[in-house]
Formats: C-alpha cells, structure tokens, sequence
C-alpha cells in the first residue's frame, strides 16, 4: 500500500495537522466550546433537541471542557483537528443518537469564523482599552505641560515656538482617531456568522439572532455567504492597527529626534537610560529605540496579514484561517508591550528649558509673530511686514545674533527703509512680541497652544474618551452577559 493512499498522510500531520492541533487547543478552544454550549441552547429552544437531551449534551460538554487534559493532548490521527476530538468524545459519553444532533444545520465553516472573531473581539477590546490609557497619560501630561515652552520643527529645522502640552494635543487627536478605526473594526469584527452553515444555511429552523446573542455578539453576518467568504472583518482589523503602529512609531521617533544631544528638547530620566559598555559620557534612551522596533515589527506584522489575504479566492479557504488568525495575533502582542512602556516614558517627560531656550533665541522662532504684530501696529500688508522681518533674521543669522539682542535703532531704521514710513513701535513692544511666552499667548484660536485654546481642546478629548469608553463597556457587558447565560443554563440544568 503506497505511504500516502490513506489519510492523513504522516507528512501531512507532522507539516500541518500537529502545529494546527496546538494553535486550535491554545488559542480557539474556549471559543469553540462556547460556541457548543450556545448551540444546544439554541436547539433545544428551538424543539430540535428536546430537554433531556439537552442536558445530557451540554453537562457532558462541560466535562469535557473543564477535565480533559487538552495541555498534554497530542496530535492522533484517529481525530482530523479539535473539533472532530471534542465530537468524538462526547459521543463516546453519551452516544451518537443524542451527541449526533449538536452539529444540526452547522458546519465547521461557520463555527471556525465564529471562533475567529470571538478571539479577535478580545484582542480589539483589550487593545482599546490599552489605547484610552495611554491617551489619559497623554491627557495628564498636557495638564501638566500648558505652559511649558517647546520648539517646533519643519522640514528638520527649527520653526516656532509651542507648549509641550500642544504637541502632545496632536498626538491625542491622532490616537482618538486610531481609537475610531478600532472601533469601526471591532463592530465588524462583532457580527456571528452561526447559521450560515456550510454557505447557504439549512432548512433547519434555526435562530442565528438567538446564536448571536448568546454568543454576545452585536447582530449577524446577513448574507450566508459572506459570512464563510468574506475576510474584511480581517483586513479592518489589520489595517486599523497598522495605520495606529505607524501614527505612534512617528510620535516615537520624534522623541528620538529631541532626546539628540544636539536638540536635547527633553531630559530622559535614568529609568530609561542604557550606559554605554565603553563611553562613560553616554546616556542613550535605548527604550525609544526599543519602542520604535516594535511598532515596526507590528507594521509588518498587520502587512503580512493583510498581503496574506490580497487576491485570494472570494470562498471558503485556509488562506484566512487559524493559521493566519494565529500570526495575526502577534501584531497585538507588540502593542499590548509597547503601550504600557511608552503611557511610561510620556509621564516622566522634562523639558530642558535651557536647550529650548537657547534654541528659541537663535533660531529666532518667534519672529513670525513679529510680522503678525507689525501688521497689527503699523497698518502695512503681511507681505510688507515679512519682508522687514525676514531681512532682520537674514542679518542677524549672519551676524550670530539673537532676537533678543538685536540693536531696536538698527531695526527701526531697516522697516523705515523697507516700507517707507516711520516705526510706530517702541522698543518695549518689539521685545514683548518677539517672546516665546507671547508668542503662544496670542495664538488663541481652537487648536492653537494658547492655554485656553488648549484647555478647551482638552475637555473635547475628554468627552470623546467617555464616549468610547461606554461603547467598549457595552460590548464587555454584553460578552459577560452571554457567558452568564451559558453558565446558568449547565447550573439550571446539571
């Protein structure tokens, strides 16, 4: 008899069967038994397995569930993958006349993209409520950081002055937005696709809400064949947290950038400094690099999904199945370290004053503000008052001087030579306009790093955070709800 006439071949079990086992039983077991539990519930409210029967399945399922020893359980080629196990066992227990009727106008199809979506349900939440974490570091920050003066880069070079707690502002946003996505992909994610059977559902009379419900999902899959055929619950996913890995790596390599010892923007505390094994001068925040790798390898992780799914068959197939669910995990595994580390680093953030300061000066990056002032003072065009403006920085940059101390009767002779007419401005008011602390003051338009632009922009993301936070809690509260069913209808009836 030829080695691969009778199935399954040991190539076949050693390549994929064996590896598939272990996923099936560490990953999806629970969810599989809780999709059994809701389907005899289900059945038997339904007339097609009468109470008695009932009973006897879903005890002996929870028997199964809770003493079979799946941790040691090793591939048998008696039973194809887990499920055909669990069906095995329960009909030695209780035979095949009553243990037969649980799979009724089911199929492997729809309880594997069930069990699918009940593990990435539980990785989206748990994911969420990671990201409202980190945004209350980031909230608690800004609070914290309203009037501490940072400078703004453009292209690489330095452009204006800001407030750490405005910068952070529009990380929050971003970060709210990624929140947004998730939760557009977790109430796809939130759809059951019990009932659609094989693809076409059966002429049993079974009720795919009542699956739903006890299974806590939102609705149903409606159409039958997208519910086995249909991967974009997947893609959204991936592609949601791939757009949230590549927002925070930009943040993350921004405080690269400003931990440079030519920048020194921010002072990183010793928790997070590496020494060098050499250099004795060296403080170097290896966390951030840490932080920026992962956020890299989770990029990649949510593509090798997404590309796994690009051209594949618009039918049932293994391309989106617990192999490639499984690998898609991964990607949340780097989120769930790198959020607790960064919300970390985020608090301890201190400004080096000094740097900022000195930078501020000699890059003149409040010098903006002085063509808006002289537009304001003077009655000239923006153009006019750029014009003086930007000859003042050309000169004063070739000379090495700071707006601070520039020569006032060198200035009020340049704009009465550029525009013609006598300066209005004295020298007090130059001075005044020309500082960071003006500069940001006056800049009181929503979004602007004004302390009450910034204030009221605060209190906008605050009520937005409640707003996911009550969705997540429904959908938690819904899952318990549905397990809470499960459990009281073995207690009501063991």
């Amino acid at each position: 008899m030829n080695k691969y006439d009778k199935f399954p071949a040991k190539i076949y079990i050693d390549s994929f069967l064996k590896p598939d086992l272990f996923i099936y039983k560490n990953i999806f077991r629970d969810a599989l038994f809780q999709i059994n539990y809701a389907q005899c519930i289900m059945l038997n409210e339904q007339s097609i397995i009468n109470d008695e029967e009932a009973k006897l399945i879903f005890k002996n399922l929870y028997k199964i569930n809770h003493e079979f020893d799946f941790d040691n359980l090793e591939y048998d080629a008696k039973f194809e993958d887990l499920f055909f196990l669990v069906e095995k066992t329960l009909i030695e227990k209780i035979g095949v006349d009553i243990a037969g009727k649980l799979h009724t106008g089911r199929s492997r199809n729809d309880m594997e993209h069930t069990m699918f979506r009940i593990e990435l349900r539980k990785k989206l939440i748990s994911l969420l409520k990671e990201m409202i974490a980190l945004i209350e570091h980031l909230v608690a920050r800004s609070e914290k950081g309203l009037s501490e003066i940072i400078l703004l880069y453009t292209h690489g070079q330095p452009a204006q002055a800001s407030t750490l707690a405005h910068f952070l502002c529009a990380v929050i946003e971003f970060s709210l937005r990624d929140i947004d996505r998730l939760i557009n992909s977790l109430n796809l994610v939130n759809m059951s696709p019990m009932g659609a059977a094989a693809i076409t559902t059966t002429g049993f009379p079974l009720n795919r809400e009542r699956m739903a419900h006890l299974l806590g999902f939102e609705t149903i899959v409606q159409n039958s064949y997208g519910a086995i055929a249909s991967c974009d619950y997947i893609t959204s996913t991936y592609s949601s947290l791939k757009i949230a890995s590549i927002n925070l790596g930009r943040f993350v390599q921004e405080l690269v950038t400003w931990t440079g010892f030519e920048v020194s923007q921010i002072y990183v505390p010793d928790g997070f400094v590496q020494i060098s094994s050499i250099m004795p001068q060296k403080r170097n925040p290896v966390p951030l690099e840490h932080l920026r790798l992962k956020l890299s390898l989770c990029n990649g992780e949510c593509d090798k999904i997404i590309n796994t799914m690009h051209n594949t068959p618009f039918a049932d197939m293994n391309d989106s199945e617990r192999e490639v669910q499984s690998e898609g995990h991964k990607a949340f595994g780097f989120m769930f370290r790198i959020i607790p580390l960064l919300a970390g680093f985020v608090e301890s953030i201190q400004i080096n004053k000094n740097s900022v300061d000195n930078r501020i000066k000699l890059s003149m990056a409040t010098i903006t503000e002085l063509a808006d002032s002289l537009v304001r003072d003077e009655n000239i065009s923006f153009r006019q008052a750029h014009e003086v403006s930007q000859q003042l920085s050309k000169e004063l940059i070739s000379k090495n001087i700071s707006l601070d101390d520039v020569d006032f009767t060198f200035f009020s002779k340049l704009f009465e030579k550029l525009v013609g007419t006598p300066l209005k401005m004295n020298e007090k008011r130059f001075k005044e306009v020309c500082s960071p602390e003006h500069f940001i003051k006056i800049r009181n338009l929503p979004g602007g790093p004004s302390k009450h632009s910034i204030t009221n922009s605060l209190e906008i993301y605050k009520k937005d955070l409640s707003g996911y936070k009550n969705i997540i809690v429904k959908c938690e509260n819904s899952i318990d709800e549905s397990k809470n069913k499960l459990i009281n209808f073995y207690k009501n009836h063991s």
